[in-house]
């Protein structure tokens, strides 16, 4: 990984944060009028807002992926024993899943909130991690699965603060989501990694 590699995945991820933003924020327009309150020729301002806004979701993903790797390297150096990083990883993956549910039940989120938000997102993940798994090794499952759910979770907080209503949730989440999916998938490939060496990459993270 040298500089040009990083700065280049570093501006295709923000522009794929704004592309993914830009047609969330649209259909989210579409399926509820009041997500962002604008008349007919206020629409090219809003979309113009909502491209900027998955700029700063790029950004953001690209930061929650730089610290896991700074993680997963202090982790590495820590657990003398990588299975235990690894089954770490899978403890906390399911917790963020429980804290999730435990977040919107009862909350101002509609009721199917609790449960539809956790399992799609687990659903996407191991759709992640197959994916990743079939290019690399079968160490990758956890650690993808722990990046997918637990940092993209972290870095849609503000989706999870917005009053209940679920278009703004589904704003934030997804485009974060595909940001990071991105990341995750061309991680190996920057690297130059093979499915040997990918293992002493990600496999412990």
């Amino acid at each position: 990984m040298n500089l040009r590699k990083w700065m280049t995945l570093f501006g295709t991820t923000i522009l794929i944060g704004a592309a993914a933003s830009l047609v969330t924020g649209a259909i989210m327009q579409l399926c509820d009028p009041t997500f962002r309150d604008v008349d007919a020729n206020g629409w090219l301002f809003n979309l113009f807002m909502m491209a900027l806004a998955g700029l700063s979701f790029g950004a953001f993903a690209h930061m929650g992926f730089f610290a896991y790797l700074m993680l997963n390297y202090i982790a590495r150096s820590i657990f003398k024993r990588p299975y235990l990083w690894v089954a770490l990883q899978g403890f906390v993956a399911a917790f963020v899943l429980v804290e999730i549910a435990y977040w919107t039940y009862d909350s101002k989120f509609p009721a199917m909130t609790f449960w539809i938000v956790p399992l799609l997102l687990l659903i996407v993940s191991l759709g992640v991690a197959w994916l990743k798994v079939s290019q690399t090794t079968a160490g990758a499952w956890i650690p993808t699965l722990f990046y997918m759910i637990a940092v993209t979770t972290v870095e849609a907080v503000p989706g999870f603060q917005s009053e209940g209503k679920w278009t703004a949730l589904v704003f934030t989440i997804v485009p974060v989501f595909i940001c990071n999916a991105y990341q995750i998938m061309r991680l190996h490939r920057i690297l130059g990694s093979s499915r040997a060496s990918e293992a002493t990459t990600i496999n412990a993270g």
